[in-house]
């Protein structure tokens, strides 16, 4: 989805666009994240907004990432939206929001595929699980002297564990509940 910034600025009415693009070799060979892409479905206008255009686009479809937890594959539902503004380079950014994403174009191509391929890279999580993991259906991963443990499994652990120069300790209270006086 490659488009002349120009001939995006002599639109007067928006352009309305509608594709499913193929990014998983794109994708694939940027991050050791993604195991896998099916076809990603862009739907949005791109918009004259006085000296910029405004792209606003929701994009759907499924990407493939190992489990945080055992690096089996596990599918992830796209499903956000894309507001970028492009701008000329040199155009003085004054006017928009700190929080709005506006983008400078050289030799007047915007080439919004990579802008797609960048916002899925931002969309994967930072842990994911597969919905066994989730359920807890799956045993925590071990091998030789190691495992993995939950989190409340670890607190457990913690509280059940006496210092042993304290342990002498736990049994005089008991002793002096059951002595009368």
């Amino acid at each position: 989805m490659n488009w002349s910034l120009s001939d995006l600025m002599k639109h007067k009415e928006p352009l309305h666009f509608n594709e499913n693009l193929d990014l998983k070799e794109d994708l694939i060979s940027r991050t050791s994240e993604i195991l896998d892409v099916n076809l990603v479905k862009v739907d949005g206008y791109a918009i004259k907004d006085r000296d910029a255009v405004l792209i606003s686009a929701k994009v759907t479809g499924a990407i493939v990432v190992p489990s945080s937890r055992s690096l089996r594959p596990v599918n992830f539902k796209l499903d956000f939206t894309v507001n970028e503004y492009y701008v000329e380079a040199g155009t003085n950014l004054d006017r928009f929001e700190a929080t709005e994403t506006v983008l400078p174009v050289q030799d007047d191509q915007i080439d919004f595929s990579k802008a797609v391929a960048d916002n899925i890279i931002l969309q994967i999580p930072m842990q994911i699980f597969s919905p066994e993991e989730q359920d807890g259906k799956t045993p925590m991963p071990a091998g030789d002297d190691w495992e993995v443990i939950s989190e409340a499994d670890e607190k457990d652990a913690q509280i059940k564990q006496v210092d042993p120069r304290l342990a002498k300790l736990k049994d005089l209270f008991n002793s002096e509940d059951s002595d009368p006086k």
